[in-house]
């Protein structure tokens, strides 16, 4: 097997004899440029590898050309590895980024560097962020020098990934915790919609002597929104007036945690006061209190709210429109919501399926169940199943038998187990008279073998 020269070698592997690493799969004047990046001991002044790559839109091309030039010079330092796979990591949306990861590795191995805990752990962070957790988890297990941060690494990848028994698994079997192993558990579990075990996590932590952050209370915000649960969510709120982390000192994150938490609970007025204390906001903040309003009735308050947005020079994103497209639904506003929906295009955001599932699900309240049933047909996108269940409650709330029907079989037809989907459109029938169609789709269901699921909510 072709290895990659040592740190201090003054002979390189060629390019061409590259093809049994990853980079195989990619371009080869690609891959000839990874490779030189980190085997060419020449000096890169004037070398067209950095422009090159950079016209590809790799952002790691300066990584990979100072290495290049430092490795013409003197042999590379742990010091240098840590750098080199920070930057990277810090890249990694790049398709170069990608590539050039194993090979990196590859040297930091040849050159002892993974004796260092500082360099299995930028390599670890480099695979987590890339996605790459069976390579990540290959080098926590090789015998590389770990430390607490190596683990802490591992159970916030693997529950970033949605991996939660990996995370379980690795933080079980920690030789000691601190803050961040407590936080980046708390977070895979909320990840994951384990949110009781998430504030049951947390109490432990809490139990442990652990004072909390910034980091740890907004995973525990998280889960106080989705199961309702506004005393503990208050505490938190309290907890962050009182220990430092008021005025000016306050983090973006936990206010648009807050300011969710309490829309998500139906407490609008402690909403409203957490937002309105909040002196530098962001677009995230903004879109999370214009949905709230909007979940809660106060449809007209959440346009005002988008509007005053915009005046205020923020620029809307994805989110936004999603938002405010909710609250023209809520609200009843056809004309202004028809208006949104064709501004998206004018601040340069091209509609997704959620943006036109609001449009029909506006429409289909509205009474015009055919026009939404055309802007679900003519998206460009497949519609969700939920979209046309959406369309169908419009169609049983005007008796829309005739858009209905196609609805309704193109319902079942997408989830034959629902049972909720017969139940509809049978009770479409018999609202209808059309009993034989209704006694059709009952034994449809019984012999489908679907049930219909029984639904309950509940709050603090």
């Amino acid at each position: 097997m072709v290895v990659p020269p040592c740190c201090g070698s003054t002979s390189a592997t060629p390019p061409d004899q590259m093809a049994w690493w990853p980079l195989a799969a990619a371009p080869r004047r690609l891959r000839r440029l990874v490779a030189v990046a980190f085997f060419s001991t020449a000096p890169s002044h004037g070398c067209p590898l950095h422009a090159e790559l950079a016209r590809r839109g790799a952002p790691a091309a300066a990584s990979l050309a100072l290495y290049s030039r430092i490795r013409a010079a003197t042999p590379p330092t742990a010091y240098t590895f840590s750098l080199l796979l920070a930057s990277l990591a810090s890249s990694a949306s790049g398709g170069c980024t990608r590539l050039a990861a194993p090979v990196a590795h590859a040297h930091a191995l040849k050159c002892g560097a993974l004796a260092h805990p500082v360099v299995t752990n930028s390599l670890l962070k480099l695979y987590c962020a890339l996605g790459l957790l069976p390579h990540a988890r290959r080098v926590f297990d090789s015998g590389a020098a770990l430390d607490a941060a190596s683990w802490n690494t591992m159970v916030s990848g693997y529950g970033k990934s949605g991996d939660l028994a990996g995370a379980r698994e690795v933080f079980g079997r920690m030789p000691g915790r601190n803050l961040v192993s407590w936080s980046a558990m708390v977070d895979a579990l909320v990840r994951a919609a384990e949110f009781d075990e998430a504030l049951r996590v947390f109490d432990r932590m809490m139990g442990e002597g652990f004072k909390p952050d910034v980091v740890v209370l907004v995973s525990v915000l998280k889960a106080c929104a989705h199961l309702g649960a506004v005393e503990r969510g208050r505490w938190v709120h309290r907890y962050l007036e009182t220990e430092g982390f008021a005025g000016m000192q306050r983090n973006v994150m936990a206010e648009t945690a807050l300011v969710d938490m309490y829309c998500k609970c139906g407490c609008m007025e402690e909403a409203w006061r957490a937002f309105d204390s909040v002196r530098c906001r962001d677009v995230v903040l903004w879109n999370s209190m214009i949905g709230g309003l909007a979940m809660n009735g106060h449809g007209e308050r959440a346009l005002e709210l988008f509007q005053r947005m915009l005046g205020n020079g923020f620029v809307p994103n994805q989110s936004t429109f999603v938002a405010a497209l909710c609250a023209c639904t809520h609200s009843g506003r056809l004309e202004e919501g028809r208006k949104i929906f064709q501004s998206m295009r004018h601040h340069g955001i091209e509609p997704q399926r959620e943006h036109y599932g609001c449009l029909a699900d506006l429409l289909g309240r509205a009474g015009h169940v055919e026009e939404a049933e055309t802007v679900l047909l003519d998206m460009p996108m497949e519609p969700h199943a939920s979209q046309w269940g959406a369309l169908m409650s419009s169609c049983r709330m005007h008796n829309d038998i005739t858009v209905g029907e196609r609805v309704g079989k193109r319902l079942i037809e997408l989830e034959p187990q629902h049972g909720g989907r017969y139940a509809v459109l049978f009770n479409l029938y018999a609202v209808n008279g059309r009993w034989e169609d209704a006694r059709a789709i009952r034994q449809m269901m019984v012999e489908k073998g679907a049930k219909k699921e029984l639904g309950f909510s509940f709050m603090e």
